[in-house]
């Protein structure tokens, strides 16, 4: 048991408080049973910590709005891009872990929304799989241009990462994305200039920054 606090005549024993009592090292029974009297949720969350009490217990299952059949994708590659590489680089750690984020885990991630999404055909008639591989999302994150990379999975999962985030942080949308909003209400077309065929006359041929700026 505890020991009780001795009463003395000294001035401030009147309002004094006495010290939690500190189990042994050997009292490992007590210490659990400590521990287990605080209860989960004991810890307040710190002023800086979102209210996420109207979203789902794991980031991955918020749910996303869905255009003619995905979710649509409104900033271009470039911007996915950057920002998870920005993952990567800050050591950020995925949301219940403490794992931080690298090209393996990112991959698992992207891997997981996959499987909790239907399949999504890219403007290469091909029908998206399980996600991007850690090789798949390497070489799309080695990508250059405003829309390189724009038909791959890692295009497409990434952004719905990001946003699963996004609403997970409780962060607002950025006026950049606002705006890419306003002018691709449907979001972007996913393709890659570079390998994107199109049938039209000589004179019609539309150039790389055109492709690039495709909505659906």
């Amino acid at each position: 048991m505890p020991p009780t606090r001795a009463r003395g005549s000294g001035k401030n024993n009147g309002s004094a408080r006495a010290a939690p009592y500190q189990f042994p090292d050997h009292d490992k029974e007590n210490q659990g049973l400590q521990a287990k009297q605080k209860g989960p949720g004991a810890k307040k969350p710190g002023n800086n910590e979102p209210d996420r009490s109207g979203l789902p217990d794991n980031y991955l299952d918020i749910p996303l709005e869905e255009i003619k059949g995905e979710v649509p994708v409104y900033e271009n590659a470039a911007a996915i891009r950057r920002k998870l590489q920005s993952l990567i680089d800050r050591k950020v750690h995925v949301p219940g872990t403490n794992k931080p984020f690298n090209k393996t885990s990112l991959s698992k991630e992207l891997q997981a929304i996959a499987e909790r999404s239907h399949p999504v055909k890219t403007y290469q008639h091909n029908v998206s799989s399980g996600g991007p591989s850690p090789q798949a999302l390497a070489r799309f994150l080695k990508k250059s241009g405003g829309m390189g990379g724009g038909d791959s999975e890692a295009y497409y999962f990434g952004n719905m990462l990001l946003e699963k985030l996004r609403i997970w942080n409780g962060e607002k949308k950025t006026k950049a994305r606002e705006k890419a909003e306003v002018e691709f209400p449907n979001g972007r077309m996913r393709v890659d200039p570079s390998t994107f065929r199109i049938i039209c006359r000589a004179n019609e041929v539309p150039s790389r920054s055109e492709v690039a700026n495709l909505g659906r």
